[in-house]
């Protein structure tokens, strides 16, 4: 798992998730759950932070998908779940 800051504007970004199209299923979202928890830049922004998935070897994932059979997906090594923009702590 890797950590990461990244510039926000307002509360509704603050609650936003996001999806890395190459982990289907994984939907990723900020640590802070307010803007009271950022940290407040000098011009209007806030700093937030994330975590992502490193894998260090392929994993299978196995999910229901609205009651259907069981859906499998298999990521390689590699790390999921970065926003553009951001910067690695």
């Amino acid at each position: 798992m890797a950590s990461y800051t990244i510039t926000i504007s307002s509360e509704a970004e603050l609650q936003e998730y996001w999806e890395d199209v190459n982990a289907p299923n994984f939907a990723f979202s900020y640590n802070e759950q307010t803007l009271d928890d950022c940290t407040e830049n000098e011009d209007g922004t806030w700093t937030a932070t994330y975590e992502t998935i490193e894998l260090t070897e392929t994993n299978t994932f196995t999910y229901i998908v609205d009651g259907a059979p069981d859906a499998t997906i298999i990521l390689s090594p590699g790390e999921y779940g970065v926003r553009p923009g951001s910067q690695r702590r």
